[in-house]
């Protein structure tokens, strides 16, 4: 698929309202500050662009109330940063979120590394060859979200949950022990970066799986603060079903 055609189809995926409005800015902290974006790679369409800020913007509407500017930085490129005490959830290991701000004419600006511009590109290819389970990304983290999930049939927990050498009938047994731990977190719906194939999980060639993993947090004990990670779900007999495999990385 061209990747004009990706990037259409991953707008339409992944449009959410609050991304009305400036089309160059995202917005962090408690009061959603507004801060400009930029990017490194001159070539990048603006189509491209409006996702990837798209995608930061559902990256940092929930994780991103804990982040703060910071002024000074150790590059002398930079006049500031983006700051926030935990690795993003959205993204997996190896890409970390951008925090680099330059001083622009018309202010500070977040400055978007050509690398992590370069890994949205390759995951819009990824998300438009998996239209149907990624559409389906949202409707999944809704549901467990709700008290329909909390009130589900411990029958029908196996169309929810897969677990390496766990049997239906043993998943149905332990679903209200289940569906409690699965709710102690909330979760938010995914970055375009939130997918991936691994090859791990059911079937041959497992290299054919897709995975999500779900950003999530969870209240610490004695503290307001949140404890924040992601939690693995895997595309499979065409639904969304949390996963727990011994390989899980």
């Amino acid at each position: 698929m061209k990747t004009k055609s990706a990037v259409f189809l991953v707008t339409t995926i992944f449009s959410i309202s609050h991304c009305v409005g400036q089309s160059n800015v995202v917005y962090y902290g408690v009061n959603s500050n507004a801060l400009d974006v930029v990017f490194v790679d001159t070539n990048l369409s603006p189509k491209a662009q409006s996702v990837i800020i798209t995608d930061l913007r559902i990256c940092l509407s929930e994780w991103g109330k804990t982040t703060e500017v910071r002024l000074g930085a150790d590059d002398p490129a930079f006049v500031a940063h983006l700051y926030n005490p935990d690795r993003c959830p959205h993204y997996p290991e190896g890409i970390d979120f951008p925090d680099d701000i330059v001083n622009t004419p018309n202010g500070f600006a977040l400055q978007i590394p050509k690398e992590l511009s370069d890994a949205y590109t390759n995951a819009f290819k990824l998300v438009a060859a998996n239209a149907k389970a990624c559409t389906a990304a949202n409707a999944f983290i809704k549901f467990v979200s709700s008290t329909n999930f909390v009130n589900l049939a411990p029958k029908a927990l196996p169309n929810y949950l897969l677990e390496k050498g766990v049997t239906a009938d043993e998943i149905i047994a332990d679903a209200q022990e289940s569906i409690s731990q699965l709710r102690n977190q909330t979760y938010y719906a995914p970055s375009v970066l939130s997918f991936r194939h691994l090859a791990i999980g059911p079937g041959e060639p497992t290299s054919s799986n897709l995975w999500m993993y779900i950003p999530c947090s969870s209240a610490l004990l004695y503290s307001d603060s949140q404890e924040w990670g992601c939690f693995p779900a895997i595309w499979h007999m065409g639904k969304w079903k949390f996963c727990i495999w011994e390989d899980n990385p």
